[in-house]
Protein backbone atom coordinates (compact mmCIF):
# COMPACT_ATOMS: atom_id res chain seq x y z
CA UNK A 1 0.00 0.00 0.00
CA UNK A 2 1.39 3.45 -0.88
CA UNK A 3 2.38 5.77 1.93
CA UNK A 4 -0.04 8.49 3.02
CA UNK A 5 1.82 11.72 2.33
CA UNK A 6 0.91 15.35 2.86
CA UNK A 7 1.79 17.88 0.17
CA UNK A 8 1.65 21.59 -0.60
CA UNK A 9 -1.17 21.11 -3.13
CA UNK A 10 -3.50 18.81 -1.22
CA UNK A 11 -4.75 18.77 2.36
CA UNK A 12 -5.48 15.14 3.25
CA UNK A 13 -7.60 14.55 6.31
CA UNK A 14 -6.57 12.14 9.03
CA UNK A 15 -9.05 10.91 11.63
CA UNK A 16 -7.53 10.79 15.13
CA UNK A 17 -9.54 9.08 17.87
CA UNK A 18 -8.82 9.87 21.50
CA UNK A 19 -7.78 13.36 20.43
CA UNK A 20 -8.20 14.83 23.91
CA UNK A 21 -5.74 12.33 25.36
CA UNK A 22 -2.04 12.77 26.08
CA UNK A 23 -0.68 10.93 23.02
CA UNK A 24 -3.63 11.88 20.82
CA UNK A 25 -3.08 15.62 21.24
CA UNK A 26 0.61 15.26 20.39
CA UNK A 27 -0.27 13.16 17.32
CA UNK A 28 -2.65 15.88 16.11
CA UNK A 29 -0.09 18.62 16.71
CA UNK A 30 2.57 16.67 14.79
CA UNK A 31 0.18 15.89 11.92
CA UNK A 32 -0.83 19.56 11.59
CA UNK A 33 2.80 20.66 11.64
CA UNK A 34 3.46 18.19 8.84
CA UNK A 35 0.72 19.50 6.56
CA UNK A 36 -2.39 17.45 7.32
CA UNK A 37 -5.67 19.35 7.74
CA UNK A 38 -8.27 19.75 10.47
CA UNK A 39 -11.89 18.71 10.15
CA UNK A 40 -11.50 14.95 9.96
CA UNK A 41 -14.27 14.33 12.47
CA UNK A 42 -16.90 16.14 10.37
CA UNK A 43 -17.69 13.06 8.36
CA UNK A 44 -15.93 10.53 10.62
CA UNK A 45 -14.22 7.99 8.39
CA UNK A 46 -15.69 9.40 5.19
CA UNK A 47 -13.25 11.45 3.12
CA UNK A 48 -10.24 10.66 5.30
CA UNK A 49 -7.12 9.04 3.88
CA UNK A 50 -5.90 7.58 7.15
CA UNK A 51 -6.99 6.85 10.71
CA UNK A 52 -4.95 7.15 13.91
CA UNK A 53 -6.79 5.21 16.62
CA UNK A 54 -5.28 6.32 19.95
CA UNK A 55 -8.31 5.95 22.23
CA UNK A 56 -8.31 3.21 24.87
CA UNK A 57 -9.20 3.17 28.58
CA UNK A 58 -6.58 2.78 31.28
CA UNK A 59 -8.40 3.20 34.59
CA UNK A 60 -11.32 1.17 35.89
CA UNK A 61 -13.88 2.16 38.50
CA UNK A 62 -14.55 -1.46 39.47
CA UNK A 63 -12.49 -4.61 39.65
CA UNK A 64 -14.32 -6.07 36.65
CA UNK A 65 -11.69 -6.78 33.94
CA UNK A 66 -14.35 -6.34 31.27
CA UNK A 67 -14.48 -2.64 32.13
CA UNK A 68 -11.05 -2.41 30.53
CA UNK A 69 -11.25 -5.20 27.96
CA UNK A 70 -14.63 -4.53 26.35
CA UNK A 71 -14.09 -0.81 25.57
CA UNK A 72 -10.58 -1.52 24.25
CA UNK A 73 -11.66 -4.38 21.98
CA UNK A 74 -15.03 -2.94 20.92
CA UNK A 75 -13.61 0.55 20.36
CA UNK A 76 -10.90 -0.82 18.10
CA UNK A 77 -13.28 -3.07 16.18
CA UNK A 78 -15.80 -0.23 15.90
CA UNK A 79 -13.28 1.95 14.09
CA UNK A 80 -12.29 -0.88 11.76
CA UNK A 81 -15.90 -1.83 11.00
CA UNK A 82 -16.74 1.79 10.13
CA UNK A 83 -13.66 1.95 7.96
CA UNK A 84 -14.69 -1.23 6.15
CA UNK A 85 -18.16 0.18 5.46
CA UNK A 86 -17.51 3.84 4.76
CA UNK A 87 -13.77 4.49 4.55
CA UNK A 88 -13.56 4.34 0.78
CA UNK A 89 -10.60 6.74 0.68
CA UNK A 90 -8.68 5.27 3.61
CA UNK A 91 -5.24 3.93 2.77
CA UNK A 92 -3.91 3.13 6.21
CA UNK A 93 -5.08 2.66 9.82
CA UNK A 94 -2.57 3.16 12.62
CA UNK A 95 -3.56 1.83 16.03
CA UNK A 96 -1.87 2.86 19.27
CA UNK A 97 -1.39 -0.39 21.12
CA UNK A 98 1.12 -0.61 23.97
CA UNK A 99 4.15 -2.45 25.24
CA UNK A 100 1.56 -3.84 27.65
CA UNK A 101 0.29 -5.93 24.72
CA UNK A 102 3.76 -7.47 24.53
CA UNK A 103 4.87 -7.72 28.16
CA UNK A 104 4.85 -10.77 30.34
CA UNK A 105 6.20 -11.41 33.80
CA UNK A 106 9.77 -12.67 33.79
CA UNK A 107 11.22 -14.80 36.58
CA UNK A 108 14.26 -12.75 37.58
CA UNK A 109 17.35 -13.79 39.44
CA UNK A 110 20.78 -12.13 39.71
CA UNK A 111 22.37 -14.66 37.38
CA UNK A 112 19.79 -14.32 34.59
CA UNK A 113 20.47 -11.98 31.67
CA UNK A 114 18.19 -9.11 30.72
CA UNK A 115 15.11 -10.25 28.85
CA UNK A 116 14.56 -8.40 25.58
CA UNK A 117 10.98 -8.11 24.28
CA UNK A 118 10.40 -7.75 20.54
CA UNK A 119 7.39 -7.32 18.25
CA UNK A 120 7.09 -11.11 18.14
CA UNK A 121 5.98 -11.20 21.79
CA UNK A 122 2.41 -11.06 23.11
CA UNK A 123 0.97 -10.65 26.62
CA UNK A 124 -0.87 -13.97 26.43
CA UNK A 125 0.21 -14.74 29.98
CA UNK A 126 -1.91 -11.83 31.28
CA UNK A 127 -4.89 -12.94 29.21
CA UNK A 128 -4.64 -16.39 30.81
CA UNK A 129 -4.38 -14.87 34.30
CA UNK A 130 -7.49 -12.73 33.77
CA UNK A 131 -9.46 -15.65 32.36
CA UNK A 132 -8.48 -17.74 35.37
CA UNK A 133 -8.74 -15.18 38.19
CA UNK A 134 -11.27 -12.68 36.84
CA UNK A 135 -11.88 -9.83 39.26
CA UNK A 136 -9.09 -11.11 41.52
CA UNK A 137 -6.44 -10.66 38.83
CA UNK A 138 -3.91 -7.82 39.35
CA UNK A 139 -4.83 -4.54 37.67
CA UNK A 140 -1.81 -4.62 35.36
CA UNK A 141 -2.76 -8.11 34.18
CA UNK A 142 -6.20 -6.75 33.29
CA UNK A 143 -4.68 -3.78 31.47
CA UNK A 144 -2.19 -5.94 29.58
CA UNK A 145 -4.99 -8.33 28.64
CA UNK A 146 -7.10 -5.43 27.31
CA UNK A 147 -4.28 -4.15 25.10
CA UNK A 148 -3.31 -7.62 23.91
CA UNK A 149 -6.88 -8.66 23.07
CA UNK A 150 -7.67 -5.34 21.36
CA UNK A 151 -4.60 -5.52 19.14
CA UNK A 152 -5.11 -9.19 18.31
CA UNK A 153 -8.73 -8.40 17.42
CA UNK A 154 -7.50 -5.73 15.00
CA UNK A 155 -5.09 -8.07 13.22
CA UNK A 156 -7.75 -10.80 13.04
CA UNK A 157 -10.26 -8.34 11.57
CA UNK A 158 -7.83 -7.36 8.83
CA UNK A 159 -7.05 -11.00 8.09
CA UNK A 160 -10.74 -11.95 8.00
CA UNK A 161 -11.59 -9.09 5.63
CA UNK A 162 -8.44 -8.94 3.52
CA UNK A 163 -10.41 -9.60 0.33
CA UNK A 164 -12.67 -6.60 1.04
CA UNK A 165 -10.37 -3.87 2.30
CA UNK A 166 -8.14 -1.56 0.31
CA UNK A 167 -6.20 -0.26 3.32
CA UNK A 168 -3.50 -1.69 5.52
CA UNK A 169 -2.87 -1.76 9.26
CA UNK A 170 0.07 -0.63 11.41
CA UNK A 171 0.22 -0.93 15.19
CA UNK A 172 2.53 0.94 17.56
CA UNK A 173 3.62 -0.31 20.98
CA UNK A 174 4.84 2.58 23.15
CA UNK A 175 6.20 2.03 26.68
CA UNK A 176 5.95 4.73 29.38
CA UNK A 177 5.35 7.89 27.37
CA UNK A 178 6.83 10.99 29.02
CA UNK A 179 7.06 14.66 28.11
CA UNK A 180 5.14 17.91 28.55
CA UNK A 181 1.35 17.48 28.28
CA UNK A 182 -0.63 19.49 25.74
CA UNK A 183 -4.00 18.72 27.31
CA UNK A 184 -5.29 20.90 30.16
CA UNK A 185 -3.55 20.00 33.42
CA UNK A 186 -4.49 21.94 36.55
CA UNK A 187 -2.55 19.96 39.16
CA UNK A 188 -0.36 16.84 39.48
CA UNK A 189 -3.55 14.92 40.25
CA UNK A 190 -4.83 15.62 36.73
CA UNK A 191 -1.75 14.26 34.94
CA UNK A 192 -2.15 11.29 32.63
CA UNK A 193 -1.12 7.92 34.01
CA UNK A 194 2.53 7.73 32.88
CA UNK A 195 3.35 11.31 33.91
CA UNK A 196 1.48 10.84 37.18
CA UNK A 197 3.63 7.79 37.94
CA UNK A 198 6.79 9.74 37.11
CA UNK A 199 5.70 12.63 39.33
CA UNK A 200 4.88 10.24 42.15
CA UNK A 201 8.17 8.39 41.79
CA UNK A 202 10.16 11.64 41.97
CA UNK A 203 8.26 13.57 44.62
CA UNK A 204 7.35 10.80 47.09
CA UNK A 205 9.49 8.59 49.30
CA UNK A 206 9.68 5.07 47.88
CA UNK A 207 10.89 1.72 49.11
CA UNK A 208 14.02 0.15 47.68
CA UNK A 209 11.86 -2.44 45.97
CA UNK A 210 9.99 0.25 44.06
CA UNK A 211 13.16 2.20 43.28
CA UNK A 212 14.75 -0.92 41.76
CA UNK A 213 11.77 -1.55 39.47
CA UNK A 214 12.35 -1.32 35.71
CA UNK A 215 10.43 0.66 33.15
CA UNK A 216 10.97 1.59 29.51
CA UNK A 217 10.38 5.08 28.18
CA UNK A 218 9.96 7.32 25.15
CA UNK A 219 9.40 11.04 24.65
CA UNK A 220 5.79 11.81 23.75
CA UNK A 221 7.09 13.89 20.83
CA UNK A 222 8.84 10.82 19.41
CA UNK A 223 5.76 8.65 19.86
CA UNK A 224 3.66 11.28 18.05
CA UNK A 225 6.21 11.37 15.24
CA UNK A 226 6.07 7.58 15.03
CA UNK A 227 2.35 7.87 14.31
CA UNK A 228 3.03 10.24 11.44
CA UNK A 229 5.92 8.16 10.08
CA UNK A 230 3.67 5.10 10.25
CA UNK A 231 1.47 6.84 7.67
CA UNK A 232 4.29 8.07 5.47
CA UNK A 233 6.57 5.03 5.21
CA UNK A 234 5.26 2.47 2.72
CA UNK A 235 7.29 -0.33 4.31
CA UNK A 236 5.41 0.13 7.59
CA UNK A 237 2.35 -1.62 6.16
CA UNK A 238 1.27 -4.66 8.14
CA UNK A 239 3.90 -4.20 10.83
CA UNK A 240 4.06 -3.82 14.61
CA UNK A 241 6.54 -1.27 15.99
CA UNK A 242 7.86 -0.97 19.51
CA UNK A 243 8.49 2.77 20.05
CA UNK A 244 10.86 2.57 23.00
CA UNK A 245 13.98 4.67 23.52
CA UNK A 246 15.43 2.53 26.30
CA UNK A 247 14.96 1.29 29.82
CA UNK A 248 15.90 2.35 33.33
CA UNK A 249 14.90 2.12 36.99
CA UNK A 250 13.11 4.66 39.17
CA UNK A 251 16.25 5.19 41.25
CA UNK A 252 18.34 5.76 38.12
CA UNK A 253 15.70 8.28 37.07
CA UNK A 254 16.43 10.17 40.29
CA UNK A 255 20.14 10.06 39.50
CA UNK A 256 19.51 11.62 36.09
CA UNK A 257 17.31 14.33 37.58
CA UNK A 258 20.07 15.02 40.10
CA UNK A 259 22.54 15.64 37.28
CA UNK A 260 20.06 17.96 35.58
CA UNK A 261 19.14 20.00 38.65
CA UNK A 262 20.84 18.98 41.91
CA UNK A 263 19.19 21.89 43.74
CA UNK A 264 15.90 20.02 43.65
CA UNK A 265 17.46 17.57 46.10
CA UNK A 266 19.60 19.92 48.17
CA UNK A 267 16.57 22.18 48.68
CA UNK A 268 14.46 19.28 49.85
CA UNK A 269 11.92 19.45 47.01
CA UNK A 270 12.69 15.88 45.92
CA UNK A 271 13.68 12.87 48.06
CA UNK A 272 17.03 11.36 47.04
CA UNK A 273 15.99 7.74 47.46
CA UNK A 274 18.79 5.20 47.87
CA UNK A 275 21.82 6.24 45.85
CA UNK A 276 23.61 2.98 46.67
CA UNK A 277 21.13 0.79 44.80
CA UNK A 278 22.64 -1.08 41.87
CA UNK A 279 21.32 -0.04 38.46
CA UNK A 280 20.16 -3.31 36.92
CA UNK A 281 17.83 -3.79 33.96
CA UNK A 282 16.04 -7.12 33.91
CA UNK A 283 13.65 -6.40 31.02
CA UNK A 284 13.81 -4.15 27.99
CA UNK A 285 11.84 -3.46 24.81
CA UNK A 286 13.75 -3.55 21.53
CA UNK A 287 12.97 -0.38 19.56
CA UNK A 288 15.43 -1.09 16.73
CA UNK A 289 12.75 -1.96 14.19
CA UNK A 290 11.12 1.48 14.56
CA UNK A 291 14.53 3.11 14.22
CA UNK A 292 15.31 1.17 11.05
CA UNK A 293 11.99 1.30 9.19
CA UNK A 294 10.39 4.48 10.53
CA UNK A 295 13.71 6.32 10.82
CA UNK A 296 13.11 7.42 14.40
CA UNK A 297 15.84 8.95 16.52
CA UNK A 298 14.76 8.84 20.13
CA UNK A 299 15.35 11.49 22.76
CA UNK A 300 17.56 10.41 25.65
CA UNK A 301 16.24 9.99 29.18
CA UNK A 302 18.10 13.16 30.16
CA UNK A 303 16.41 15.09 27.35
CA UNK A 304 13.00 13.73 28.33
CA UNK A 305 13.43 14.56 32.01
CA UNK A 306 14.76 18.03 31.18
CA UNK A 307 11.59 18.76 29.21
CA UNK A 308 9.35 17.34 31.93
CA UNK A 309 11.09 19.24 34.72
CA UNK A 310 10.86 22.47 32.72
CA UNK A 311 7.14 21.91 32.37
CA UNK A 312 6.72 21.10 36.06
CA UNK A 313 8.74 24.19 36.96
CA UNK A 314 6.56 26.39 34.73
CA UNK A 315 3.53 25.07 36.59
CA UNK A 316 5.11 25.94 39.94
CA UNK A 317 5.40 22.33 41.09
CA UNK A 318 9.14 22.33 41.87
CA UNK A 319 9.18 25.12 44.43
CA UNK A 320 10.64 24.32 47.84
CA UNK A 321 7.92 23.43 50.35
CA UNK A 322 8.31 25.53 53.50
Amino acid sequence: MPAVLSSSTTTPRVLVTGANGYIGMWVIRTLLEDGYAEGAFDEAVKNVVAIEHTASPLSATTDDPNELINPAVNGTLGVLKSTLKFGTNVKRVVITSSCAAIARDIAHSPDKPTHIFTERDWADQSVDIVRKDGRKAPFMAKYRASKCLAEKAAWKFVEDHKAEIAWDLVTLQPPFVLGPPLQEVTSPASLNTSLAMLYDSLFREKSDEVLKANYSYAHVRDVALAHVKALQVAEAAGERFITSAGGTTWQETRHVVHTINPSLYTSGVLPRGNSTLEFKLVSLYDGSKSRKILGLEYATLEDILTDVLSDFEARGWTKCKD
